[in-house]
């Protein structure tokens, strides 16, 4: 297969748009608004830090079955010796807060299925994982409604072009960059109330497959705040 990409430069929360070929558009979302792909797509997924006091449980949910499938949880809430000094560093490795085997962390998604990210938070109890403190969701309107009012992002420890960004609260990922190079999400694991410096857990995404990829246009240059879109082409058959 060849994917065919299109970069839209994008306000965070809006949907993205993709041309599968010249004659035929179709749409496709990847961010703030849900998450649909046009054939079944495999993604792999790397853990880059985490930075929270929280225990934490990253995946993927499919809003037709419900079904909710973990792709990176954290063994440790913290890396060892990590605390406040250094905000809660949490790394991927041996003893670390993240233990997995590299190469597993992937998920295909099903054509025209609705899907969303999540991040479950979890107490600490006497070291140990407790009860299930949060739920927040890639997919804004998955969050409470009552979050819906507008905040500025003053601070961030992980990326400093967030800083200075209003964003709607009901926005708890941020994204950045494209599927083909590494799309980074940034998760703010707790509600309005947070210090919402969107650096709580960061993973990347990027497509399985991709070989050279064929001639396209850019619709725009820089990074995707929010939204991006990518087309397959699908091969054609050879005349028997």
């Amino acid at each position: 297969m060849n994917l065919q990409r299109r970069i839209i430069t994008a306000a965070a929360g809006a949907a993205a748009i993709g041309l599968l070929s010249a004659g035929s558009a179709q749409a496709f979302t990847f961010g703030n608004e849900g998450i649909l792909f046009e054939e079944d797509t495999t993604l792999n997924f790397e853990f880059l830090q985490s930075h929270g006091y929280w225990y934490g449980d990253f995946g993927v949910k499919n809003l037709s079955s419900g079904m909710e499938t973990i792709l990176i949880s954290e063994s440790l809430n913290v890396d060892p010796g990590s605390g406040v000094s250094n905000d809660n560093l949490g790394t991927e490795g041996v003893d670390k807060a993240v233990e997995y085997e590299e190469g597993l962390a992937n998920f295909t998604f099903s054509e025209g299925t609705e899907y969303t990210f999540f991040l479950n938070s979890y107490d600490k109890i006497d070291g140990t994982r407790g009860e299930l403190t949060r739920t927040v969701y890639s997919t804004s309107s998955l969050n409470p409604s009552w979050w819906d009012t507008s905040k500025t992002i003053t601070e961030n420890d992980y990326d400093d072009s967030f800083n200075g960004r209003t964003v709607n609260a009901r926005d708890r990922v941020l994204f950045e960059g494209d599927l083909f190079s590494g799309l980074n999400l940034f998760f703010e694991d707790n509600g309005i109330a947070g210090d919402n410096d969107y650096d709580d857990f960061i993973v990347s995404a990027s497509a399985a497959e991709v070989s050279v990829p064929e001639p396209t246009m850019l619709l725009g240059l820089g990074v995707v705040t929010g939204a991006m879109a990518f087309s397959r082409r699908r091969k054609e058959k050879q005349a028997s």
